[in-house]
């Protein structure tokens, strides 16, 4: 058996729906004896939907027919669309017309393959699962990265090559008494007063480029003008900028100084 996923990472999840349950077979044998997905077969449109409101089934990809009894292909497509925008779909279908395909792009499926005869179009069906499932799995952890950063107590931020701010976090505006919206795009400097930016210049920089990283202390300026103690982390990123995690100094030193302590 060739399989495409090894055991450090889970097998994907196939919704596969066709009136045509002797096809249903020879996809589902394919898929899951030579790709090693899990394949879910239904005959009608509404057993699919049923599929996909069921919370525990976690498909990843759904493939369908276009012509079948109750509902067609496209229909199947639009409804899902309204429930799940980003899972991919592929519709697999025989029959092929500029017009189907045109309103399956419409309708936001993921790739539209035709029938053919022969096992070589089994092949091409699972590879283009597979890059699917692949983009929409990159989609998803970019995402809960998203939110972690989003809700990180500590200030992130990501400078592009050119040194301006192409993504801060909401802690991190708000240590500079910004709004995110207005650091995006602006220049690192904007945060640090002229003594600061030359250290940073100087020694800062040089350091992440020579080691790979650099981490210590530096001062940081509010819009308002005044400034305050931060420590900082910066490590460059593939392709050119950096990621710089920084916190304030003084409001940390604050919490340790308050905390009670232990009873013994």
């Amino acid at each position: 058996m060739t399989t495409g996923y090894g055991d450090s990472e889970p097998r994907p999840r196939v919704l596969h729906v066709d009136d045509d349950e002797s096809f249903l077979d020879l996809v589902a044998a394919f898929l899951v004896d030579r790709h090693g997905f899990e394949v879910v077969s239904v005959s009608t449109v509404g057993e699919g939907l049923d599929v996909l409101a069921d919370a525990d089934c976690s498909v990843e990809c759904v493939v369908s027919d276009y012509e079948m009894p109750g509902a067609d292909g496209l229909e199947f497509l639009r409804r899902v669309r309204e429930v799940a925008p980003d899972l991919p779909f592929v519709l697999y279908t025989g029959r092929g017309s500029e017009s189907v395909a045109a309103d399956a792009i419409a309708a936001g499926v993921t790739e539209y393959i035709q029938k053919e005869t022969g096992t070589a179009q089994y092949a091409v069906l699972a590879n283009r699962i597979e890059q699917a499932v692949d983009r929409y799995r990159a989609d998803r952890r970019a995402d809960r990265r998203a939110v972690a950063l989003e809700s990180a107590r500590e200030g992130i931020a990501l400078l592009d090559a050119d040194g301006r701010f192409e993504y801060v976090n909401p802690a991190y505006a708000a240590l500079y008494q910004h709004e995110p919206q207005t650091l995006r795009g602006a220049d690192w400097r904007t945060v640090h007063p002229d003594s600061a930016v030359e250290h940073i210049e100087s020694e800062v920089l040089p350091a992440v480029d020579a080691d790979g990283g650099w981490s210590g202390t530096s001062t940081g300026l509010r819009a308002d003008g005044s400034t305050f103690p931060e420590a900082k982390s910066i490590r460059p990123v593939p392709g050119g900028g950096y990621v710089i995690v920084v916190w304030d100094r003084s409001r940390r030193h604050r919490q340790f100084s308050t905390r009670r302590p232990a009873d013994d």
